[in-house]
């Protein structure tokens, strides 16, 4: 029996450096988010889309997919917010992760924080999000024009207990001059969780980070009521050496 192929991505590091916000290092320890509603996603993509943009240092997913997250954050010591990203499903060794290449807020204040904490480099928006009987319902507009509208139809409440993975993202940062990969560090704990069935009847790709990037088949839907603590930044990964490779390291 031959030996399993390994995926790589093969997009070059130096397509991240024009992006890449600097890290700041704050003392701020956790930040806890009560009550944050989280509507969350996955669809497929075709593979051959997903390797040239990920970096040789991440695997694909199998099958190749796209997440994408909207929270609805009433309150904390960030304050009001809402908040939308878009990522490719994606693997550190074995470890899932999603490379986010578009994010939105609708506050400045926790713009500028996740910027700084995790490099997650957010554009404003107007963002809502809302659940009601039939469904989950979240859009993004940017000048009074929707460039995202995801659906999650006929949500099935899960038993008490229940939790979702939502897997930690990965965003460029710049620490010190060099590019790396900042992984956004959250624990989660669940009130409430539903399942349904995505829809996306409005997709801008382009406006959402990749005009390449377009999600096709659905393949999971949820919506969940979640304390989150957002945790200091733990680990770097360099975009050019694999995790399994000695590329992942303490900031």
């Amino acid at each position: 029996m031959s030996a399993p192929e390994l995926l790589y991505g093969a997009r070059p590091a130096g397509t991240f450096g024009t992006k890449a916000a600097p890290l700041v290092r704050d003392t701020a320890g956790e930040v806890v988010l009560k009550n944050v509603q989280v509507h969350y996603s996955l669809f497929e993509l075709p593979m051959a889309s997903v390797l040239p943009r990920l970096p040789k240092a991440l695997h694909p997913s199998v099958p190749a997919a796209i997440g994408l997250t909207v929270w609805r954050c009433a309150e904390g010591s960030l304050g009001s917010f809402n908040i939308a990203w878009v990522g490719v499903a994606c693997r550190t060794g074995i470890k899932p992760r999603h490379l986010i290449h578009g994010a939105y807020c609708d506050s400045e204040n926790a713009s500028a924080w996740l910027r700084g904490r995790y490099g997650l480099d957010c554009k404003p928006a107007t963002i809502s999000s809302q659940e009601t009987w039939d469904r989950g319902f979240s859009r993004v507009e940017v000048a009074g024009v929707p460039i995202l509208e995801l659906v999650t139809e006929n949500p099935q409440p899960l038993v008490p207990g229940s939790t979702v993975k939502y897997s930690p993202v990965l965003n460029a940062a710049d620490i010190g001059g060099a590019t790396a990969l900042i992984q956004m560090e959250a624990a989660f704990e669940f009130h409430r969780v539903l399942r349904g069935i995505p829809r996306l009847p409005v997709y801008a790709a382009e406006a959402m980070g990749d005009s390449g990037l377009v999600p096709h088949y659905p393949i999971s839907g949820t919506w969940a009521e979640v304390d989150i603590t957002l945790l200091p930044p733990r680990f770097k990964l360099d975009p050019e050496i694999p995790a399994e490779q000695g590329g992942a390291s303490r900031v």
